[in-house]
């Protein structure tokens, strides 16, 4: 392996490790590289980036406002899967495996990314709009958590070097648009009547704070783990 293999590995293992347990027994390999997280971690956040880089690609980041309730309620339930396999298999009553590990993480991810978009989207758009409109808007979302679950199961080989750093990426997108989000909002409830704040500034903040979320993170897993 060459250096730069080796610090990319590296890389993406310290991230992961700031999220994940990383056991081997769930988590998805290529070749017998496992990668940076486990199998429904993997699926949430590959999820997660994929539904919102679709929404951004519908909506082009238009002020979009929430939808009714039952479509916001429907796309909470999103998440009722992966919770219920969670409390089940930790519970002892049966034995869950890493396809539905990825497949429910992967819902529920979707899930999450369609509720936080409109949220975000607000922050950086004057235009206004409503998200999910449309009746089969929800149910088209399905696709994406099947298309991701059906894409990363396989397992051939030479799979790692892609899917691993993707995966990655879907973990730092996420605690990017996690983070952004919330320092627009809490820099917009502090300025009261001054000027906006600059864009830039949103995102430096937003960038600065996952950044310190994940090392942290890392860190104390690391002190947990002794």
């Amino acid at each position: 392996m060459s250096i730069l293999e080796d610090i990319a590995t590296w890389f993406m293992d310290q991230v992961g490790y700031a999220i994940c347990h990383q056991l081997p027994s769930r988590s998805l390999a290529y070749g017998g590289r496992g990668l940076p997280v486990c199998a429904r971690d993997t699926g949430l956040f590959l999820g997660f980036a994929a539904c919102f880089l679709l929404l951004l690609v519908v909506y082009r980041l238009e002020r979009t406002r929430y939808p009714s309730w039952p479509k916001v309620i429907a796309l909470a339930l999103f998440v009722l899967p992966m919770a219920v396999d969670v409390a089940t298999s930790y519970g002892g009553l049966r034995e869950t495996t890493s396809i539905i590990r990825l497949a429910t993480g992967a819902l529920a991810g979707v899930g999450a990314a369609a509720l936080l978009f409109p949220l975000a989207a607000r922050q950086w758009s004057q235009e206004d709009g409503i998200a999910f409109e449309s009746w089969w808007s929800v149910p088209a979302l399905l696709p994406v958590p099947a298309a991701v679950t059906l894409a990363v199961y396989p397992g051939w080989s030479p799979g790692f070097w892609l899917w691993a750093p993707l995966v990655t990426l879907s973990i730092l997108l996420t605690f990017l648009v996690l983070n952004v989000t919330l320092a627009a909002l809490l820099l917009d409830r502090f300025r009261e009547d001054r000027p906006p704040v600059r864009p830039a500034v949103t995102v430096a903040a937003g960038v600065g704070l996952a950044a310190l979320e994940l090392v942290i993170s890392n860190l104390l897993h690391h002190f947990a783990a002794g």
